[in-house]
């Protein structure tokens, strides 16, 4: 709970700076692997596995299953709503970033879409066409990831809404 009162502003310039002494500025990897320890993420699939039913894994453990076994095959599938919720949540946080990938990026092929929208408005001129095209299409892979994982989604409000 702690780490998600920090702001991420704050967070900036020690990943920055750990990054350039990497020599990862302006890579893939500065612009994914930070992002992905995210603490809202880790509370909610906390959470989730906090509700589980003891019962259930004392049960398979008296059944004679190990704790791999019951991790993938017993608790994992029941998490299947969570993780959707939570990769949906992920995803769109990450794809509207627009400070971190700002920071860590120098050229132009590397931008993601919010720093390449940004680089479209003019001082004097902006092309609202231009801008409004830009939109539709930095939105149509979150509607598709949304599509891919909407039936996990439902099924864990209709889940939770039945307890």
């Amino acid at each position: 709970m702690l780490s998600m009162m920090i702001p991420s502003q704050a967070t900036v310039i020690p990943l920055f700076k750990l990054m350039s002494n990497f020599e990862l500025l302006n890579t893939y990897f500065a612009l994914i692997v930070p992002q992905l320890c995210y603490p809202f993420a880790i509370f909610l699939m906390r959470q989730n596995f906090m509700a589980f039913p003891s019962e259930l894994l004392e049960s398979a453990r008296l059944d004679g299953a190990g704790e791999y076994r019951i991790f993938f095959q017993i608790v994992l599938p029941s998490m299947k709503p969570a993780l959707a919720a939570t990769s949906i949540f992920l995803f769109m946080t990450q794809w509207n970033n627009f400070m971190w990938p700002l920071v860590v990026t120098t050229s132009s092929e590397m931008y993601t879409f919010p720093v390449a929208l940004s680089s479209l408005m003019g001082v004097s001129f902006t092309d609202y066409g231009q801008v409004m095209t830009g939109i539709t299409f930095a939105t149509i892979p979150i509607i598709i990831f949304f599509l891919m994982l909407q039936k996990h989604f439902i099924s864990g409000m209709l889940g939770s809404a039945l307890k």
